[in-house]
C-alpha cells in the first residue's frame, strides 16, 4: 500500500512539476511577444512625439521585412537540400523518375553501391571532427585571415568548431571508362545540409555561422594505381565548377544578413572553397610513400584555352531612359572552375561590344563548362540585375580546336552572346614561340588584354640552411602574377611541396622571382631570381630537382629546391581520326609574302584547301570514316543542289548534358536564284513541333544575296529526357527579300527530324531540302 502510495505520490509530483515547466514555459514565450510587441508601439509612439520623420520609420521596417523574406527563403532551400542530403537514394531516384528518364549510367545497382559509401561516411563522420578542425585552423584559417583583411577586418580566428551530426551525402556515381589504365576518374554528385556550427572572432568581435549547405558536382581521381595495398597511391579530390555555398548567420553576423552586406562575406567564403579544391586547385591525400607526388599534387595542365567575348545582341532591357526606351548596362562575367574574369561595362546598350579576350588555364577536359553570366550594372552592392547565362562544353573546344558561334542565353527572356573559343596545346619545343607571338600581336590590334604565349610550372621542393630558425614561406612572382607556399613552423630545413603555375606573356624578356620570407618577422631570409630565356634552351625546357643559392642569406649556404618547367603555347587544329578521338594538325603559317604556305607534307590543291580550313569549319565533328572527309566538313563540296534542287543545309543537332537540345545551322548550299534571276535573301527559323508558339520559334540573322550563306549559329531547346520521342524538329530555310510583295510562299524549303531517332555517331550532317507542307505556319 504504501509502495503503491508511494509511486503514486511520485506521479503526482511529476505531472504537478510537468504542469510548471510547461507554465512556465509558456508565460516565457507569451512576455517575449507582450514585450517585443511594447517595444514597437513605444518606438512609434516616440517617432511621433519628437516628429522624426517618416522615412526614420519606414527604413528599419523594411529592412525587418526583407531581412524576414530572405530568412524564409534561406530555410527552404536548406529544407530542400537537407531533404535530398537526408533521403534514401531509391526514393530520390524514384521520384525523379517519374517526371524523367535517367542517364544510362544510373542504374539500382549503382545506387545501392552508392548507397553503401553513404553508410560508410555515417559510420565515420563522428571520427572526422579533429581532421576538420585542423583544416579549417591550418589551411582555412590563414587563407580567410587573409582576405578579410582586404575589407579592413583584422584578427579572424576559429573560436569553437562543432561538426555536428548530418554527414555529406553522394548520389549520381559516374566513372570513366575511357581514361589512362593508371588512374580511375569518377564523378558524383555532393550535397551536405548539416548541423555543424563555427564561431569565430574577427577585429575583436565575436560571430558565427551555422546551417551551412554546400552541393555541387565533385571529382576523385585515383592515382596512380600501384601494385601494393591500398592498390591507390593517391588521390586528387575537388569541385568542377564553384559550388552552390549558403550559411546562416549567427551572432552580431546576424544584424548583416541583408543583400549586398551578406553577399560580400558569402563570396569570400565561396572563394576560399575555390582557392582551396575547384579547378585548378585540388585537394591531393597521398595514400602511399613511394609515389610521384609532383604528379599527385601539381599535375600539368592539359591546355589552355583563349577566349574571345565578342558581343551580345537583344539583351533584356532593365533600366527605363527619360524617354520611356529600353536600355541596360551589361557586362559580362566569365567562369571556368574557380579562375574568373569579367568584361568592362557597357553603358546605355542591349547590343554591347566587348571584344575582351583572356586565357584560362585547363586542367580537365571531360564535364567540364565555360560559363558565362550576364549583368545589368545598377548602383549599390548585390543590385546589379540578372540578364542571362550560356556556356560552352570544354571537350567540344578541344575536339574542334577552335568554336566561334552565337549562343542563345539560358534563364532570359530574350538574347544571345557571341563567343570564340581556341583550344592551345602545350608545347615542349621552343620552336612554336615566334610562331604564337605573332598570333597575340595579331589579336592584339582588337583587343588590350593581355594574351600569353608560354606557361611556366614551378614546383617549391624544400629549403635547406635558413637563418636562425624562422617560420619560412616562399613567395613568387611572374609579371604581375604572385604565389605564396603554406607557412613552415620554427624550421631551418623546411620542406613545402607545393606546385604553382603561371600563364607567361614573353619567356624571352620575363623572370621567375622567389623569395624565402620570415613570417614573424616579414624579413626576407633569400631570394632567387631566374631569366626565363635560359629554359628555352634547356632539354625539354624543364629542370628538375635543381638546388638555387639565396642570395642575400647570411653565409651563402641557404638553398632553394625547384622543379621548373617551361611549356610554349600552340594553336592546333583537332579533328576527328575515325575512333572517335582528338588528332592533332598543323596549322597553316602565313607566308612572307602573303597567302597561305602549306606544310611540307601537302601536294595537292584540294590539301591545301583542306589545311587552310578555319577550326570553324570543325565545329562538331562528324562521325565519318575518313579523316580527310571529316576536316573538310565546312568546306563546300561539288555541286549538289539535293534530290528536290532546292539546296541543302548543314546542321549539328545532338542532346545534351543539361537536358537540352543543341542545334547549330552551319551553312547552306545550292539555293535557288529567283525567276528574275535575283540572288535570294535567306534565312533559317526553327520549330521544336508540335509547338508553334513564340516560344518555340527560333531564327538565325538574314544573309543577302547568297545562294551559300554560312551562318554557325547555335540554338537550345530545355527539355527532358522523355518528351524527347514526341518531338520534330523543323527547319525552315526562307527567303526575306521581297517577303511582303511575293505571290508564291516565302520558303525555300524545309526538314524534319524526328527528335528520338537523333544518331550520337552523325551529330553533323548535310540534309536535302524538301518542298514546306501546304498547311505549315508562316
Amino acid at each position: 500500500m504504501s509502495a503503491t502510495g508511494e509511486k503514486v505520490v511520485d506521479t503526482a509530483e511529476e505531472v504537478a512539476e510537468d504542469v510548471g515547466h510547461a507554465y512556465g514555459s509558456w508565460f516565457k514565450s507569451y512576455m517575449k511577444i507582450f514585450g517585443r510587441r511594447a517595444l514597437e508601439w513605444f518606438l512609434v509612439y516616440m517617432f511621433g512625439y519628437y516628429n522624426v520623420s517618416f522615412g526614420w520609420l519606414m527604413a528599419p521596417l523594411f529592412f525587418l521585412v526583407l531581412r524576414d523574406k530572405r530568412a524564409k527563403e534561406k530555410k527552404i532551400k536548406f529544407d530542400i537540400i537537407r531533404s535530398i542530403a537526408n533521403a534514401d537514394e531509391k526514393d530520390i531516384i524514384q521520384e525523379i523518375q517519374r517526371f524523367s528518364n535517367l542517364p544510362s549510367w544510373v542504374t539500382f545497382p549503382d545506387m545501392e553501391r552508392v548507397e553503401w559509401l553513404n553508410k560508410i561516411i555515417r559510420q565515420l563522420w563522428p571520427y572526422a571532427g579533429q581532421y576538420v578542425k585542423d583544416l579549417c585552423k591550418y589551411s582555412i584559417e590563414p587563407s580567410m585571415r587573409t582576405a578579410l583583411e582586404e575589407y579592413k577586418l583584422n584578427g579572424f580566428q576559429f573560436e569553437k568548431i562543432i561538426l555536428g551530426d548530418t554527414p555529406p551525402r553522394f548520389s549520381g556515381v559516374k566513372v570513366y571508362d575511357d581514361t589512362s589504365r593508371h588512374e580511375i576518374i569518377m564523378d558524383m554528385d555532393f550535397a551536405y545540409a548539416g548541423d555543424c556550427k563555427f564561431e569565430v572572432s574577427v577585429s575583436k568581435f565575436k560571430m558565427g555561422i551555422k546551417d551551412l549547405q554546400i552541393s555541387g558536382r565533385l571529382r576523385i581521381m585515383m592515382k596512380p594505381l600501384v601494385r601494393q595495398i591500398p592498390l591507390v597511391g593517391g588521390l586528387q579530390v575537388f569541385f568542377l565548377n564553384n559550388p552552390d555555398v549558403d550559411f546562416n548567420l549567427i551572432g552580431l553576423a546576424d544584424v548583416f544578413d541583408m543583400p549586398g552586406l551578406s553577399d560580400i562575406l558569402r563570396s569570400i567564403v565561396t572563394e576560399q572553397i575555390g582557392h582551396m579544391m575547384v579547378l585548378p586547385n585540388r585537394y591531393p591525400i597521398q595514400l602511399v610513400e613511394d609515389i610521384d607526388v609532383v604528379e599527385l599534387k601539381c599535375p600539368a595542365p592539359a591546355g589552355v584555352i583563349r577566349l574571345n567575348v565578342i558581343e551580345a545582341q537583344n539583351l533584356m532591357k532593365k533600366d527605363i531612359g527619360i524617354m520611356g526606351t529600353g536600355k541596360s548596362d551589361p557586362y559580362c562575367i566569365l567562369r571556368l572552375g574557380a579562375q574568373k574574369f569579367q568584361t568592362k561595362t557597357i553603358n546605355n546598350t542591349v547590343n554591347p561590344k566587348w571584344d575582351f579576350c583572356c586565357e584560362f588555364l585547363t586542367e580537365v577536359i571531360q564535364s567540364q563548362e565555360l560559363d558565362f553570366e550576364l549583368f545589368d550594372l545598377d548602383d549599390g552592392p548585390g543590385q546589379d540585375e540578372f540578364l542571362g547565362r550560356a556556356n560552352l562544353d570544354v571537350q567540344e573546344i578541344w575536339k574542334n580546336g577552335e568554336v566561334d558561334m552565337w549562343v542563345p542565353l539560358s534563364e532570359a527572356k530574350s538574347g544571345r552572346i557571341h563567343i570564340r573559343a581556341t583550344w592551345l596545346d602545350l608545347s615542349d619545343t621552343a620552336d612554336s614561340l615566334q610562331l604564337q607571338l605573332e598570333e597575340i600581336r595579331a589579336l592584339q590590334v582588337t583587343t588590350k588584354n593581355p594574351l600569353h604565349s608560354a606557361v611556366l610550372m614551378v614546383w617549391v621542393d624544400s629549403a635547406k640552411k635558413l637563418n636562425q630558425i624562422p617560420d619560412p614561406f616562399v613567395r613568387l612572382y611572374v609579371g604581375n602574377e604572385k604565389g605564396e607556399t603554406a607557412v613552415r613552423q620554427r624550421t631551418n630545413d623546411p620542406v613545402f611541396e607545393e606546385g604553382f603555375t603561371f600563364l607567361v606573356r614573353n619567356p624571352r624578356t620575363q623572370e621567375l622571382k622567389l623569395e624565402v620570407i620570415d613570417q614573424k618577422t616579414n624579413q626576407i631570409q633569400g631570394k632567387v631570381e631566374l631569366d626565363l630565356n635560359v629554359f628555352l634552351k634547356e632539354r625539354k625546357m624543364e629542370v628538375i630537382g635543381e638546388d638555387y643559392s639565396l642570395s642575400g642569406a647570411s653565409g651563402g649556404l641557404s638553398t632553394l629546391k625547384l622543379n621548373i618547367t617551361l611549356r610554349i603555347l600552340k594553336t592546333a587544329l583537332k579533328t576527328d581520326d575515325g575512333d572517335g578521338g582528338p588528332q592533332e594538325k598543323d596549322v597553316s603559317v602565313p607566308a612572307p609574302g602573303g597567302g597561305i604556305e602549306p606544310p611540307a607534307e601537302v601536294t595537292s590543291v584540294e590539301e591545301v584547301m583542306s589545311t587552310a580550313a578555319t577550326p570553324l569549319m570543325q565545329m562538331f565533328p562528324s562521325a565519318t570514316s575518313s579523316e580527310e572527309s571529316s576536316i573538310r566538313q565546312r568546306t563546300t563540296p561539288a555541286s549538289n543542289a539535293g534530290i528536290h534542287g532546292l539546296g541543302r543545309v548543314q546542321l549539328t543537332v545532338k542532346y545534351g548534358p543539361r537536358n537540352n537540345l543543341i542545334i547549330v545551322v552551319h551553312q547552306i548550299e545550292n539555293l535557288p536564284k529567283e525567276e528574275d534571276g535575283e540572288l535570294p535573301d535567306p534565312y533559317v527559323k526553327l520549330y521544336l513541333l508540335p509547338d508553334r508558339s513564340k516560344d518555340s520559334k527560333r531564327k538565325t540573322d538574314v544573309i543577302k544575296d547568297d545562294c551559300n550563306p554560312k551562318y554557325d549559329e547555335r540554338f537550345e531547346y530545355p527539355i527532358p529526357p522523355n518528351e524527347l520521342t514526341q518531338r520534330t524538329l523543323e527547319v525552315n530555310v526562307i527567303n526575306k527579300k521581297g517577303l511582303l510583295f511575293l505571290q508564291r510562299s516565302p520558303k525555300m524549303g524545309q526538314v524534319r527530324l524526328d527528335c528520338g531517332l537523333l544518331d550520337a555517331s552523325k551529330m553533323t550532317q548535310w540534309y536535302d531540302l524538301a518542298p514546306a507542307a501546304d498547311d505549315d505556319e508562316e
